[in-house]
């Protein structure tokens, strides 16, 4: 069974069911333990009345059956002749013995409502005087209910305790089912908070297919997680240190250059303005990139057509292009939309068609082919440039990384472009890929969920 509700509800099932079936069984058994002491009992009042009758007769007899009705309470001693007349206290005689003597018939009550005239168990001990005469004695006590279980003096008692004994090593049972793994990941969570990120709890767990276990296999994969973002993060601190000395260290050259005699200072101004707007860049860049990392970050959904995003940025690069030769050709199949976020995913798409007019080669051609199928949007930007090899192209999405030689620091901006078009798809629940083409060049691949209708 792997679903924890339905242990708890068997589990506490089979013990109601354990605590009746052992209060049924001890209840039989001291009701077969009562009726042998009754039997018993009645043996024993049997010889003392039979003395009492052979030694000093009849009044005798009711004298001693007299002197033991308040030591028989609450039990009832009744001794009745052959004609049906009780002889201790005058009292009227119960039904059953009047039947058993045949001067009644036996009632229904009596014979189980059925009228089967089946034989009554109750005893009855015969009698015999000296002279002849017969006389019969028996001890009325409430008649035992079915299977002796409800009803009797002991089942209160015997249920409680059965109750208690169970149920406590069932609790006690489930209480060390439960506090087991749940102990392992409270320590793991002190383990997390201390800093031990590579905690495992799932494989201590391996045996648990409930809830528990899923628990533990979701909580390693949070700790994957966070040990992902944390090292992510250091990284990211790492890089933009060593992304931020270069500019500032560009910087302060222009400023030694314009501090020495007859420097030419416009041409140092220039020099400090296009560090600085660098740097505002780069700056730009990385404040835009740790948003889209924001967990708490939301985004605003609308109807996004395609043709209406892509034309105008086509027509942006044709003029960035125009410089290199590069042409750019725009295929959008008619009527396909996407539910997004418009200013990121035109973001996320200039940053692709910038990289491939950039790295294309003069006179080559740049593609922007969009089409939809299976749920899904296409859309597939490539050029003719150098490619990436294809151990750098899942790590081209990664901030701040570049592919040596063709894409440097001074063709390839800072490498954040493609980690916020990564970014980007992921918050719309896209994919985004890339792979050298046949014939040369790269080709990067966005695929988004086709839009809702209307």
């Amino acid at each position: 069974m792997r679903n924890l509700y339905l242990r708890f509800f068997l589990t506490v099932w089979l013990s109601m069911l354990t605590v009746l079936a052992c209060t049924v069984w001890t209840t039989g058994w001291l009701s077969n333990q009562r009726r042998d002491a009754e039997i018993e009992r009645q043996d024993n009042l049997q010889r003392q009345a039979q003395e009492q009758l052979t030694q000093e007769g009849v009044n005798g007899l009711r004298e001693w059956a007299q002197s033991q009705v308040p030591l028989l309470q609450p039990d009832r001693l009744y001794i009745v002749d052959e004609q049906g007349h009780e002889l201790v206290n005058n009292t009227p005689v119960p039904p059953f013995i009047l039947a058993r003597l045949g001067r009644r018939p036996l009632p229904n009550d009596a014979m189980g409502g059925g009228g089967d005239n089946r034989r009554d168990e109750r005893l009855l001990s015969k009698l015999v005087s000296s002279s002849g005469g017969s006389y019969f004695l028996t001890l009325s006590a409430a008649r035992r209910p079915p299977y002796g279980v409800f009803g009797t003096v002991e089942t209160p008692y015997i249920w409680g305790v059965l109750a208690l004994l169970v149920s406590g090593v069932v609790c006690f049972l489930l209480a060390r089912y439960l506090s087991a793994p749940i102990q392992l990941l409270r320590n793991a969570t002190h383990s997390i908070a201390e800093g031990n990120l590579s905690v495992q709890v799932s494989q201590l767990m391996a045996n648990r297919k409930d809830e528990l276990g899923a628990l533990a296999v979701d909580f390693d994969a949070m700790a994957v997680r966070l040990r992902s973002l944390l090292d992510s993060h250091q990284q990211l601190l790492r890089d933009v240190s060593h992304e931020l000395r270069s500019p500032l260290a560009r910087l302060q050259i222009a400023l030694g250059i314009a501090r020495r005699p007859g420097a030419d200072l416009t041409q140092g101004f220039d020099r400090i303005e296009q560090e600085a707007q660098r740097l505002d860049e780069l700056i730009g860049e990385i404040l835009s990139l740790c948003r889209l990392d924001d967990p708490a970050r939301t985004i605003h959904i609308e109807k996004v057509e395609l043709d209406e995003l892509l034309e105008p940025m086509v027509e942006d690069a044709r003029i960035e292009g125009e410089e290199q030769q590069v042409r750019i050709d725009l295929q959008v199949q008619p009527g396909l939309a996407v539910d997004g976020d418009r200013e990121l995913l035109h973001r996320a798409l200039e940053n692709i068609l910038r990289n491939a007019v950039r790295f294309s080669p003069s006179g080559g051609i740049v593609t922007v082919e969009a089409s939809g199928n299976a749920g899904m949007t296409s859309i597939v930007i490539r050029d003719r440039g150098p490619g990436v090899p294809a151990e750098e192209l899942e790590r081209i999405f990664e901030p701040f990384h570049r592919v040596s030689q063709a894409r440097d620091r001074d063709s390839g901006g800072y490498g954040i472009g493609l980690a916020i078009t990564s970014r980007v798809v992921k918050l719309h629940d896209g994919r985004v890929s890339a792979a050298n083409a046949d014939g040369g060049g790269l080709r990067v691949t966005v695929e988004l969920p086709v839009g809702k209708p209307g």
